[in-house]
């Protein structure tokens, strides 16, 4: 039971960066259709406030979310220089709350089957 969460958890975490790399791809095609830079420094530093302040308010090591959004900032720019075209992006599940939690909420197991919000391109 507790594997099956962590798998569940975890195929949300791949969705979901899926589903941020392809944004961000959106982004920077849109950021170079004017003429300038694929960077946008002050961009990148309110994701990173952002997210230290998120990683504040749950408890999280702000490395570990330092780290993260780094990598998907990079990875972004990577793969636009690279001409890679994203895949369609996957229809992603928002959980809105820790399992553990909503097993509490509703009285009983978190229900698997939640249902899917397409992304928008």
């Amino acid at each position: 039971m507790l594997r099956q969460e962590i798998e569940c958890i975890d195929r949300q975490i791949v969705l979901l960066l899926a589903a941020r790399l392809d944004a961000a791809g959106r982004a920077i095609r849109v950021r170079t259709a004017r003429p300038g830079s694929i960077t946008d420094r002050s961009q990148e530093v309110r994701i990173l406030e952002r997210s230290h302040v998120w990683a504040s308010e749950l408890g999280l090591p702000p490395t570990l979310v330092d780290n993260l959004f780094r990598s998907l900032v990079e990875e972004g720019k990577a793969r636009f220089l690279r001409g890679e075209e994203p895949p369609e992006s996957p229809g992603v599940t928002v959980l809105l709350g820790s399992p553990r939690r909503l097993r509490g909420d509703l009285g009983g197991r978190p229900n698997p089957e939640l249902p899917s919000v397409p992304a928008t391109r």
